[in-house]
Parts: C-alpha cells; sequence; structure tokens
C-alpha cells in the first residue's frame, strides 16, 4: 500500500499533509482492503478518505487537487463509496461542498441512488433526492433504484421513492410522466395505461406480454421503454409510431431479427437487445446517428454491417457470447468516440492490429476467446483503464505492455499459458508487469530452465527409492523407518540444459492436505504405483485418488504414471496390473467426460428451444444467463483434461535399476517439450535469477525464516535496490521458491527463504504416528493430571495450549524461536484458529488459565459427537422456526483438508462453538449454525450449513450464513477441476418427519445467485401438494451473493474484527445441474 493511502486510512491528518505538501499523488491508485469487499481494489486517496468518513481528509486531498469524481477500477466514485457505507456527513459534503456528480454511473451502471436503495440508507436516499436526482437511471440488467429497494425488501425505501416518483412524474397539467408496472405477471398492458398519451417514460420488464395491442401507437410522447424480460417474439410494429423513443429495451425476448425500419428512430441514445435470437442485424442500423450505448450479448451474430461506422456518437458496444471470429472491422471505425467495448465468449482467434485506433476506449473484456496473441498497438491505449484477457490461449504479452499501467485499474490474465512475462508476474497485475519489463531493461535478460517435479503415491509406492535412483543412477532402497515424512525437497541437474526441483511427498494420509500447497500447473507429475501390491479392488486408494486430486487442483496437470517393484513381479502380473490400471483410469475419465457432456447437453436442448421450461425440469428457474455461463465453465473443464500418457512404466530402483535409464530420458524430453511446457523458457532479468541462486544458498542455514533486513542486504548484493526488491520476492513466492506474506502484518517482515521446512512443522504437529505425539507431550514437566489433560484436549478436542505447541516443535533439528510468526502463519494455511479466553462460554476458558493462548487444530477433532447436540439441534425443525439450509455436494472426490481449513476460516464470522471431527453446532448471535460433514461410499463427500430462526429474522440469517457460505466456495476456487453442486434446502420438507431419511427436496444453488423474483412471495417444491408453498424468502437470499460489482454487496466480512484469509485462490468455479421447483405467483400480485 502506498505511504499516502495508508495514512488516509489511518486517518492520520498531519501525514496526508505532508505527503501531499512532498508531491504525493493525489489521484494515484494502489490496491486496498475497505471494509466489506472480497478482495483489495485499485483506490485513490479519496476513495479511502470518503469510506472511513475522514472529512479533515477529504478537505486537504481535495484542496490538492484531487479529482471529486474519480473512479476505482470498477468505476465507482468516492460519492458510491460514502453512499454504500452509509457516511451520510460525508456524502453531504461530496454533493454540497465538492459538486460530486450525483447521477454518476459504475460499470454496473449503478447511481448513488442506486446503492442508497440496495442498502437501505433512508437518510442518506432522502438527501440524494432532495438534490434532484434522476429516479429513472437503469443499471445494464435494466433495474432502478426502486426495482433494487423490492428486490431488498426494504418498503420505508420503496415507499419514499414511489411518493417521489409520483411527485416527479407529474406536470404542470397533473399528467404522469412516468409508469411502472413492471414483475406484475402481465399478459396483457391495461386499457388506462393505454390512455395516458402524455406518458414518457414506460417500464413493462418482467412481464408476460406476447404482443402489443394496435392503440399502444397512441403512446407517441414515450422517450424511454422497456420491455425486457417477456415473450415477444418479434420486433413489435406498433413501436414504428413511437419516433422520440430515446432508450429502447427489449432485452431477453425471443426476438430473430430486427427490422429495416429501425431507422426512424432518429433520437434513438440507447438500444438493449440482448438474449435473443438474433442472427444479423439490419443495414439501417447505421442510421441512429445519436445512438451511444448498443447492447445486444447472448445472441447469434457473426458480423456487423458495413453501415455499423456512422454510428460516430457510440459510446458503450457489448457484443460478447455472440459467434464473431474476429473484432468487426468496422467497430475502428467508431474509435474517436468508443469507450467500452465487450467481446467475451465468442470465438475470436486475435485481436486487430489497428486496435490502437480505438482513441478514447476505457474498458475492453476479451475474456473466454481463443485469442493467441496481443498486438503491440494495444500498448498505445492510454485511456484504458479495465482490460480482461482471462481464459485465452495468449503466451506472450508485448514488450512495452507494462506502459498500460499509467491508466490501467483492472487487469485479468487467468487461464493463458503465460510465458513471457511469467504467469507468475502477470497473476500480480499490470504495476507487476511494468516492475518486471523495467527490470528487464536495466539488466541482463536470462533464460533459465528450470521446472517442479513432483513424486505422489501411496505409501511403500518406492518414491523416494526411485528419486534416489533417478538421480544418484544407483540404488538406494528406502527402508520403511526413514521413508518420507511429510515431504522433501532435492535439486537434480536432469540434463545440462535442465534443473528439476523435485518435490517427494509423503504418502500418508495425514500428509494429504499439506501437498496441495505445492501443487503447480507447470509442475510435471510422476505418480508412482506398487505394482507388487497393486490389487484391482485397490486401485482408488493407490491410483485413482491421485490422479482425481491433480485434476481437481490443477486442471490439465502433466502426469506420468510409473509403476514401481517389477523386479518382485512375474512379467504377467507387471502386464495385466499395468493394462488395468489404464483400464480404470479411462473409465474414470469416460465418467467425469460423461457428466460434463450431459449437462452441457442439457443447456443446449434448453437454450434451443423458446418454448417455457416445464416444472421439474433441471434448469426450471434457472435465468438463461446463468445458463450460458454454466455451460462454458463446463467446456473449459471438459478441455481441460490432465495430459496423461496411457501407459505405465515399468522400473525398479533395485539393481540392475530396471528402466530407470529409459525413465529418465522420458522425462526429460517430456521436460524440454516446449509445447508440454512452453514456461521452461521463460525470460528473467539476471538480477531476479541471482536473487533465487542466493535464496537457495540461504536453504542451507538452520533459521526457518530471513528478516526483511537481511533480504534487503542479499537484494543489494546481487544489484537489487529496496524498492525494486518487492516485484522480485513477490515473483519468488508465487514460483513457491520462498513465502512472503505482506498482507499478513505480523508476517510481513519476514520471509521463508525454505517453504519446505516449513513442513518439519507439520511433521511434529501430523506425525502418522499418533504414539509418537503422545510420548512427546508426555515429555513435558508437568504433573500427571496435567499431562493427561494435554493428551485429552488435543486427541478429544483438538486444543493446544501454545506451551504445548513450543514444546512439540522442539523436536525440530532448529526449533523456531519466535512462536508468534509459527502460529500466524498455520492460521494463515487454516490449520488452526485461536480460541478467544473470554466470554463464559469460552471453551478455552473450561480447559486452561487467560495466561495460556489455546488454539483449535480441526485436524486432531473427535470422530464421537457430543452427546447434547441432539438436544439444541433437533433433527426436525420446530414448527415455530423456519431453517435456512446450504448443501454442497463434491462428487467422486473429497479435496484433502478442504473440510479442516473450512471449519478453521469460518471462526471469525461465528460465536461460541462446539466442535467435533465431522460436526459444528456454533452461534450467529442469537441463531445456531449447524455444519455436518458426509462423505458416501462412493467418495461423494457433502457439506451441510444450516440456520434456525423466526421469520420476521429471515434476511439477518440470510446474511449470517452466507458469510460461512462465502469462505466454502472461496476454498472450492482452488479445485477449479473439481465437479460440485450447491442446493438449497427446502425449510417446509425439513419440517416433515421423513426429512430425517434424505427425502426433502433441494432447489438449484443457482438460485443463490440470482435475482429474488419481484411480485413472487412463494415456491412450491416438487414434494408439495398444490396447496401448501414455502415463503421466496426461504429459498431466494436478498441479494445476489456473487456479483463482483464495485459495491460488493455480497461481501464476506469478519464479525470478529478480523478478516478471513484465503490462499491458493485460482482459476473459476464449476457448477452442475440441479434439479427444479415451480414459481407460484402470489394473488396479490
Amino acid at each position: 500500500m502506498k505511504p499516502l493511502h495508508a495514512a488516509v486510512i489511518k486517518g492520520d491528518q498531519r501525514r496526508v499533509s505532508q505527503l501531499v505538501q512532498e508531491g504525493e499523488d493525489v489521484d494515484g491508485r494502489c490496491e486496498c482492503k475497505l471494509p466489506d469487499l472480497k478482495r483489495a481494489h485499485e483506490f485513490t486517496p479519496l476513495h479511502c478518505a470518503a469510506a472511513v468518513a475522514d472529512l479533515g481528509v477529504i478537505d486537504l486531498l481535495i484542496n490538492a487537487g484531487a479529482q471529486v469524481d474519480s473512479e476505482d477500477e470498477v468505476g465507482c466514485s468516492p460519492l458510491h463509496r460514502a453512499v454504500w457505507y452509509n457516511k451520510f456527513d460525508v456524502v453531504q459534503a461530496l454533493l454540497s461542498k465538492y459538486g460530486a456528480d450525483k447521477n454518476k454511473q459504475n460499470w454496473e451502471g449503478y447511481t448513488p441512488l442506486h446503492l442508497a436503495a440496495k442498502a437501505g440508507h433512508l437518510e442518506i436516499l432522502n438527501l440524494l433526492l432532495k438534490t434532484g436526482v434522476n429516479l429513472d437511471v437503469v443499471d445494464k440488467v435494466g433495474m432502478t433504484a426502486t426495482d433494487h429497494a423490492k428486490e431488498r425488501h426494504h418498503l420505508d425505501v420503496v415507499k419514499v421513492l414511489e411518493e417521489y416518483g409520483g411527485k416527479q412524474g407529474a406536470n404542470a397539467a397533473g399528467n404522469v410522466k412516468a409508469v411502472r408496472l413492471t414483475d406484475r405477471s402481465l399478459s396483457r398492458i391495461p386499457d388506462d395505461v393505454l390512455e395516458k398519451e402524455k406518458a414518457e417514460h414506460l417500464f413493462l420488464s418482467r412481464n408476460r406480454l406476447v404482443v402489443l395491442p394496435s392503440n399502444f401507437t397512441r403512446l407517441g410522447c414515450l422517450t424511454k421503454l422497456y420491455l425486457d424480460n417477456n415473450c415477444l417474439s418479434a420486433f413489435p410494429s406498433e413501436l414504428f409510431a413511437l419516433s422520440e423513443l430515446e432508450e429502447l429495451s427489449l432485452a431477453d425476448n425471443n426476438i430473430e431479427s430486427l427490422p429495416e425500419q429501425i431507422s426512424i428512430f432518429r433520437k434513438m441514445e440507447t438500444l438493449l437487445v440482448f438474449g435473443n435470437m438474433l442472427h444479423s442485424l439490419p443495414s439501417s442500423i447505421g442510421s441512429l446517428s445519436l445512438l451511444k450505448s448498443f447492447d445486444v450479448h447472448r445472441n447469434h451474430l457473426k458480423e456487423l454491417p458495413a453501415s455499423f461506422g456512422q454510428l460516430q456518437n457510440l459510446m458503450n458496444l457489448y457484443l460478447s457470447q455472440n459467434q464473431f471470429e474476429e473484432v468487426p472491422a468496422i467497430v475502428l471505425d467508431v474509435g474517436d468516440s468508443l469507450q467500452v467495448l465487450e467481446v467475451a465468449m465468442n470465438k475470436l482467434k486475435h485481436l486487430p492490429e489497428a486496435i490502437d485506433r480505438l482513441k478514447v476506449i476505457k474498458r475492453i473484456d476479451a475474456g473466454e476467446n481463443k485469442i493467441a496473441s496481443v498486438p503491440k498497438t494495444m500498448c498505445n491505449l492510454s485511456k484504458l483503464e479495465w482490460l480482461s484477457v482471462m481464459d485465452n490461449c495468449i503466451q506472450e504479452l508485448p514488450d512495452t505492455f507494462g506502459q498500460l499501467a499509467s491508466s490501467l485499474k483492472y487487469l485479468s490474465t487467468t487461464n493463458n499459458p503465460l510465458v513471457q512475462p511469467p504467469y507468475e508476474v502477470c497473476e500480480q497485475g499490470i504495476q507487476a508487469i511494468l516492475k518486471y519489463q523495467e527490470e528487464l531493461q536495466r539488466c541482463r535478460a536470462v533464460v533459465q530452465p528450470k521446472m517442479k517435479m513432483v513424486l505422489l503415491g501411496s505409501p511403500f509406492a518406492g518414491k523416494t527409492s526411485l528419486c534416489h535412483a533417478l538421480m544418484e543412477e544407483r540404488s538406494r532402497l528406502t527402508r520403511e523407518e526413514d521413508r518420507t515424512h511429510c515431504m522433501d525437497v532435492k535439486l537434480w541437474q536432469a540434463d545440462k540444459d535442465l534443473q528439476l526441483e523435485v518435490y517427494d511427498f509423503g504418502g500418508h494420509k495425514v500428509y494429504d492436505f499439506v501437498h496441495q500447497f505445492f501443487l503447480s500447473p507447470l509442475a510435471m507429475n510422476v505418480l508412482t504405483v506398487n505394482l507388487e501390491q497393486y490389487k484391482p479392488a485397490e486401485f482408488e486408494e493407490l491410483v485413482g485418488k491421485w490422479a482425481k486430486a491433480l485434476n481437481a487442483h490443477t486442471p490439465g496437470a502433466v502426469i506420468r504414471l510409473v509403476g514401481t517393484h517389477v523386479d518382485r513381479c512375474s512379467p504377467k502380473d507387471v502386464r495385466w496390473k499395468c493394462e488395468d490400471i489404464c483400464d480404470q483410469l479411462h473409465r474414470d475419465k469416460k465418467k467425469q467426460d460423461q457428466i460434463i457432456q450431459d449437462q452441457m447437453k442439457t443447456i443446449e436442448d434448453v437454450i434451443s428451444d423458446s418454448s417455457v421450461i416445464e416444472v421439474g425440469h433441471p434448469l426450471h428457474g434457472v435465468t438463461r444467463e446463468r445458463m450460458l455461463k454454466r455451460y462454458h465453465k463446463l467446456r473449459a473443464m471438459l478441455e481441460s483434461q490432465p495430459k496423461l500418457q496411457w501407459c505405465v512404466a515399468q522400473v525398479s530402483s533395485a539393481d540392475p535399476l530396471k528402466g530407470i535409464e529409459d525413465l529418465k530420458k522420458e522425462l526429460v524430453s517430456l521436460a524440454l517439450n516446449k509445447d508440454v511446457f512452453p514456461a521452461l523458457c521463460r525470460v528473467l532479468p539476471e538480477t531476479w535469477v541471482s536473487l533465487e541462486q542466493r535464496m537457495l544458498a540461504e536453504r542451507k542455514k538452520p533459521t526457518l525464516w530471513l528478516t526483511m533486513e537481511e533480504v534487503e542486504t542479499l537484494g543489494r548484493e546481487v544489484g537489487l535496490s529496496a524498492d525494486r526488491l518487492h516485484p522480485a520476492i513477490a515473483y519468488l513466492h508465487k514460483r513457491g521458491v520462498v513465502l512472503y506474506f505482506n498482507d499478513i502484518p505480523d508476517l510481513k517482515n519476514v520471509v521463508f527463504q525454505n517453504p519446505a521446512r516449513l513442513t518439519d512443522i507439520l511433521k511434529q504437529l501430523y506425525h502418522h504416528n499418533t504414539d509418537t505425539m503422545i510420548r512427546n507431550i508426555s515429555s513435558l514437566k508437568v504433573d500427571h493430571i496435567q499431562q493427561r489433560q494435554l493428551q485429552e484436549d488435543l486427541l478429544r478436542s483438538g486444543l493446544m495450549s501454545i506451551d504445548t505447541l513450543h514444546h512439540l516443535l522442539k523436536g525440530m533439528k532448529q526449533p523456531p524461536n519466535n512462536m508468534d510468526i509459527v502460529v500466524k502463519l498455520l492460521e494463515r494455511f487454516g490449520i488452526c484458529y485461536p480460541v478467544p479466553m473470554s466470554g463464559a462460554g469460552s471453551i478455552a476458558r473450561a480447559y486452561r488459565v487467560e495466561s495460556s493462548s489455546m488454539y483449535q487444530f480441526t485436524w486432531l477433532l473427535s470422530t464421537e459427537m457430543p452427546g447434547d447436540v441432539h438436544e439444541k439441534w433437533f433433527p426436525v425443525c420446530p414448527e415455530k422456526q423456519d431453517q435456512l439450509t446450504i448443501l454442497c455436494v463434491m462428487r467422486g472426490f473429497t479435496p484433502w483438508g478442504l473440510y479442516e481449513r473450512f471449519c478453521a476460516q469460518i471462526d471469525p464470522h461465528i460465536g461460541n462453538r462446539l466442535d467435533w471431527a465431522n460436526g459444528i453446532l456454533a452461534s450467529f448471535g442469537d441463531f445456531p449454525l449447524h455444519v455436518r460433514r458426509e462423505v458416501s461410499k462412493e467418495n461423494n463427500a457433502s457439506i451441510t450449513m444450516a440456520t434456525r430462526f423466526p421469520m420476521d429474522h429471515v434476511d439477518k440469517a440470510w446474511e449470517d450464513l452466507l458469510k460461512v457460505y462465502g469462505v466454502l466456495r472461496s476454498l472450492l476456487k482452488e479445485w477449479p477441476g473439481l465437479p460440485y453442486t450447491f442446493w438449497i434446502g427446502c425449510c417446509h420438507c425439513l419440517k416433515k418427519e421423513d426429512a430425517q431419511r434424505g427425502q426433502a427436496h433441494y432447489f438449484p444453488g443457482d438460485l443463490l445467485r440470482q435475482r429474488r423474483p419481484l411480485g413472487i412471495h412463494s415456491l412450491r417444491c416438487r414434494r408439495c401438494s398444490a396447496s401448501e408453498t414455502v415463503d421466496i424468502r426461504l429459498v431466494y437470499p436478498p441479494s445476489v451473493t456473487d456479483k463482483q460489482s464495485g459495491t460488493d454487496a455480497g461481501s464476506v466480512h469478519s464479525t470478529k474484527g478480523g478478516q478471513a484469509t484465503y490462499i491458493n485462490i485460482t482459476g473459476s468455479s464449476n457448477v452442475q445441474v440441479g434439479t427444479g421447483n415451480e414459481i407460484r405467483v402470489s394473488e396479490t400480485c
């Protein structure tokens, strides 16, 4: 964080004044983590000041020249932030004293009024209304501030907005200017509406209109008309009489073409026709000379007409989710005005060389295509603020790409096979790319042919012996007592042009959770299986689970199967066992592919059929846009299968090393194959390579970490000044060469130069021999009562005092001398969490005195459920309460340690808790939280999260439960290839006695990421009779839960004063098809 931003957030006016006088950029941006945000955003100092409500700092910054309407990376102004954080005095000052733009829209189309309505901030909303804000502004999906207030059930806000709208909408003669009939399930327009000939704005969104009446032509004064989300199959000819139209939405209908007569709308400024069935556009589209915003995403377009270049006032163009194979050249003809271009999810193979003709472009979204390169001319886009090229095939960015840092606020290059700059640099954003390219200009460029090789397999698979045979070219078999505990790392000069960093993982189950932190998409994975011990019935344990883990964590991983101990098997046994392994792998792959293909086929069938989705269909209730997003995720999963040779290399690590030489040659050849590992030829600054070599040399020292002062000394020795050191350290952290947590205050002043040494800590805590741990505790110098209690604490409750932890770590060759750093590191990895001493219900108080800190290790909990759980959480929901239930089902593979880390990371969001190995009973303030884990015989794991409450607290219950749900979703993102499904339990069913027998109905989890339908009050599940319903508020949360907008309204934040931290967040989560539900329209609608 920049010094000025840090001073602003702290409210240090003296320091802010000093920095401003020293010339700090008052409009400079850097990543800051503000409250309620899921991640850090690029903010100016003024955004930060608005969020923390420091009027003195705001005055200092604006008087120093700060732009009052500056934008963050999602287009929010400081006023947006002040409104969202309910800072009344700041909002008042920005409007009245500094003249902030009251109607400014962010990238989602939200004005400050939208945010006030969404958040229910009535006092600020009244303040905005007094300034004369425009009530009819709609966001990108056509929703007004009133719509958002209704969605959130802020009835007091709705009342104020409707009263204000009524006053605002009447002219001097008392005629209504604006008519709103959204979400009314109308199949015809009321006659009294058609008589309002002077009406200027008409909102008929989300109804059931099939055609418009002939007398609709009487509404000739309309300037704004919204007919989106209806059942129109053709462009209504009645609209040709409405020549005054400036804004028209026909989105999300079934319209197949636009007529040539569209040229009649000479005053049109906004045209929204996304989500239809358009295959082409009329040539007359060029006649709409005043058009500023054109949204035609989610159609079937392959080209644009030549007349499109006549739209010289066009500012926003949305072409995503069509069939374009290249960006139409005609788009560049509107380059003098175009500010937003979205072409994501098409079939683009490249971006145009002349893209710099888009002289004022601010936002480009070209993600999820097949783009192989970025033109150098893109670096000339001096006004570009937002760029996404995620999910493409880009290996190299232009060597001047970093110069975009002067304007670019947001960059996404994820899921590209980037070599230059290395993907580890690109992951850190545009500033890191700039620093990398600047460093390359300062010093010599070096190619570093080095990569990671991971040895995986079950216990006694022969991994360590194989490692010795490959590296030493001689037999050195590992004795059982010498087998790998947790992980060992060795450097292997496999060839003159190749150095491999070999990670030898311990195979025991207790170490599984550690492995995920050291897996990499750029690694070569050697999966070993002991052919002597192999039996077909044990395929899943010996081979299948490892292959599934690699595919789930690093989709597209390179895997080489190696069968060991062939010297102890007959040739016949070797042959049939290898064939069986390959057959079962083929079977697993075919089964996985079929699951994905079936779901894709279901979506394809629905999208190609314009009829209404039947009740009971697995996609009933899911929006078309949600389906398309899911389809693209499924297709990405199908295309990211493991790179696996369908044969087993047969070797023996015993003399005479049968097959070892051939395997070595094959591994070297595979590693040097640029098509398989293009990143091996990455180019790095010589200073970075030298720093890495110094760090590797430091591994010989016994210390677990280096202080930042020591690292800065090493940096100076290789030519890196302190200001240029951080990018190099951050790169080495991303590579896994070191660990450096700049975002954690207690860890930011140390660098762990040997991550593998940290497993020494885990060896002491999670030894596969429990008796060894007990003996270690027994050696504590305490009386027998204390000794027994310590053992019980650990083995039954997973509790450990800081003193016990310190004692266990004395078994290391070089015990750490700073336990605070060790504990913070363990917390970072989600291995434990602190148990507070305060509070009468604290479990720590029952075990220890206040002078000794206690930590809960979720891996060490007892499998026995406490006897009083059923007394506090009845198996069936009581009639006087309601229940929210979110269920997550993972198919075929249970991610290592995911549940245990989930249990640790939800701690900041809950109160007193009672834990056992497969469950938690905790509190959300006055409401209970029940978490349960189950694993089926097919290894399908499920995690259930539920809370109970009185119905009038349903929104608060959703707020609390979604925090826990958000933690699980974040952890699942670390396993982007894992098939999993979220479900929402039907409260009606859960109150029935047979709910215990697994008969409850579950609504599809997609509804968690959709807007709660307006005007609909109840749903009927498939198990209900026609007269039985469930309140819609028990199925849909109050708002969309995964929106990555500037408001981050669905964010997960701590209720204990601290942020939950997540690591290794990569890729996108995948979604599955669920079962349907029937929407029942209330009689009052």
